[in-house]
């Protein structure tokens, strides 16, 4: 055992050829709040105060954070579902469930797999 345990995303870097879609997916669609934007770049918050942030162009930023792999927590699954469809965001898959946990899967406009989920314990 390390003595430390992992409790949640504090951060989340997305490399991204598609920049203005991929800022609209989660500032639009999936609800994040930006907090800071520059030169293609962007910070955004979760609710929780988790970050991503988006890297448009190229330089270290953008190469060693392409591609993520992320689940977001969300409170409401078919909501979000309901909203990605609307965003015209293409579903991977039908929703899945396992123990508590039900997830979709997603891609972003640079074809990145992504993830929805709800656990009824909370963020896991």
């Amino acid at each position: 055992m390390s003595g430390f345990r992992v409790l949640g995303i504090s951060w989340i870097g997305v490399g991204s050829d598609s920049y203005d879609g991929t800022l609209a997916l989660f500032r639009d669609i999936l609800g994040l709040e930006v907090e800071t934007s520059v030169e293609r770049q962007a910070i955004l918050k979760t609710a929780a105060g988790q970050q991503v942030e988006v890297f448009g162009r190229e330089g270290p930023g953008k190469v060693r954070n392409t591609p993520p792999a992320i689940g977001f927590e969300v409170d409401d699954l078919d909501a979000a579902r309901d909203a990605l469809i609307a965003g015209g965001v293409e579903l991977v898959g039908e929703p899945g469930s396992w123990d508590s946990h039900r997830w979709q899967y997603f891609r972003t406009p640079d074809g990145f797999m992504m993830s929805i989920k709800t656990s009824s314990g909370g963020p896991t």
